[in-house]
């Protein structure tokens, strides 16, 4: 009999939605996201978002700055519809355009990363200061 081999299965990964303008966009951030572990569900679209939204739960929602400001409310709108407690991370921007628990951190890798692993382990970290 093994003793203590649950605890040495791998935590399920944390489950994000990706939001971008663009495939090649997506392309690298689904690769950066997708090694660091995480499970990533991506939207180019607001009909991406709402079948993704319909279909499963998210961790976290992140939304590439490229995204038209417009789309970007719809976004919010719809995330906070299904997830309202959802953290939403905005990459690229000083200061979020989605309401709500909004965070944003620079659209380098390290950035991007750091920034999501906060948010997950619940750092206190104020909205908009990452």
């Amino acid at each position: 009999m093994v003793i203590g081999k649950e605890s040495e299965m791998d935590p399920i990964p944390a489950s994000l939605l990706l939001v971008v303008a663009t495939e090649a966009a997506l392309r690298l951030r689904l690769d950066w996201l997708e090694r660091a572990g995480y499970k990533v569900s991506p939207a180019v679209s607001l009909k991406d978002v709402e079948q993704a939204c319909h279909s499963e739960a998210f961790d976290i929602i992140l939304v590439a700055d490229a995204v038209e400001p417009r789309m970007k409310k719809a976004i919010g709108l719809t995330v906070r519809h299904f997830f309202p407690q959802a953290p939403i991370l905005q990459m690229g921007r000083i200061r979020p355009d989605i309401d709500g628990d909004c965070f944003v951190t620079g659209d380098s890798r390290e950035d991007l990363l750091n920034s999501v692993k906060k948010i997950l382990r619940n750092d206190d970290i104020p909205p908009a200061a990452l």
